[in-house]
């Protein structure tokens, strides 16, 4: 899924990844699942609540742990690269 999820194909020659983790933290699912049942609740088709990846490119893996620690919130960082 890494590999072919860049949104522009020449963005695939242009980084290297030294490993990929993927981070799953129960407070933060629990709240991604009261989430999808109040908007299935709400009328949102199944198109509309797929879940999808996404992916954040970090300098050094100390803000990568910071972040599935506290999170990632619209506003919340400084982070530019998704």
């Amino acid at each position: 899924v890494l590999h072919s999820s860049y949104l522009e194909p020449a963005s695939r020659e242009g980084f290297q990844y030294s490993r990929a983790i993927l981070v799953e933290n129960e407070v933060f699912l629990s709240e991604l699942r009261a989430f999808a049942r109040a908007k299935e609740a709400a009328g949102y088709s199944q198109e509309e609540l797929q879940e999808t990846f996404g992916f954040l490119l970090f300098d050094k893996e100390e803000e990568a742990e910071e972040v599935c620690r506290t999170g990632l919130r619209v506003n919340s960082s400084s982070i530019s690269t998704l």
